[in-house]
């Protein structure tokens, strides 16, 4: 029982540590996708009195991916039956041009700014519409995402790392008798730990493992495509394998550097 509660004590920090770095994980992935959607799906609409084409545009705004002629006929053409055809031939050539232009990425408000006062400069164009205010809230949205991901994962870090520091300590002080009379024989230092080394690995995994499950089990239980449909985030984009890959490595590296550190450290003392 002793045993198992050791154990647990350990496994328990260790899996809380691993959840906290999985879930920010998840959360910067499904932040990236939702930001490369709104980068699709962001335009910016630009009045011009002269024709522009992609090329000359580019060499003033770099991160432009497309620029697109709104056509006007369509519009023009509903107001056949409301004022005359001179009024019209009129109306189409005494109306400017209007283009949508796309960016390779989102910007934030200082860069947004700064093409929009780039576009301006450009011969012909009188009017530039960024859509500042809804843009904003978006991206607003975005950056608070992930300055509480990384807060909670920091937070949530140093907390489960001080109890398995602490873990560790009373692992090494149970194992600290065997360990000395190990070493009055002349044991090397990787035989006198072994079987503290074998515990913490396998422990390790343990949580590791745990993780996985319970990010394969969790949209069973929260409605993460109402998220999705919501908000446009993915939340239940976990890889098995190669997250449970880097979970393993990460839980290994904590374990073994703390365990190592703590026996250094009553070695010297």
């Amino acid at each position: 029982m002793k045993s198992l509660k050791n154990h647990l004590s350990f496994i328990i920090p260790l899996f809380v540590l691993l959840l906290s770095i999985q879930f920010a994980t998840m959360l910067d992935r499904g932040v990236k996708e939702y930001e490369a959607h709104l980068t699709g799906e962001y335009t910016i609409v630009a009045v011009s009195t002269l024709a522009l084409d992609i090329k000359s545009v580019q060499s003033v705004v770099p991160s432009l991916k497309s620029l697109s002629e709104i056509k006007k006929d369509k519009y023009i053409e509903k107001l056949k039956q409301d004022i005359s055809k001179a009024d019209l031939v009129y109306l189409r050539a005494k109306l400017p041009k209007f283009y949508t232009l796309k960016l390779t990425s989102l910007p934030d408000e200082a860069t947004l700014k700064r093409i929009a006062e780039k576009l301006k400069g450009i011969k012909g164009i009188t009017k530039v519409e960024t859509f500042k205010k809804t843009f904003n809230k978006f991206h607003q949205f975005l950056k608070m995402s992930k300055t509480a991901s990384i807060f909670f994962t920091v937070f949530i870090f140093i907390i489960s790392f001080m109890l398995i520091v602490k873990q560790m300590e009373i692992w090494t002080l149970e194992h600290h008798r065997r360990m000395y009379i190990m070493g009055l024989f002349g044991a090397p230092f990787w035989m006198k730990s072994a079987s503290l080394y074998k515990s913490v690995v396998i422990d390790a995994l343990i949580a590791a493992v745990l993780v996985a499950i319970a990010f394969l089990v969790l949209p069973n239980f929260a409605d993460l495509a109402s998220i999705k449909s919501n908000l446009g985030i993915d939340l239940s984009n976990f890889n098995f394998f190669s997250d449970l890959l880097k979970l393993m490595v990460i839980s290994l590296l904590i374990s073994i550097v703390s365990v190592t550190t703590i026996i250094l450290k009553q070695k010297n003392a």
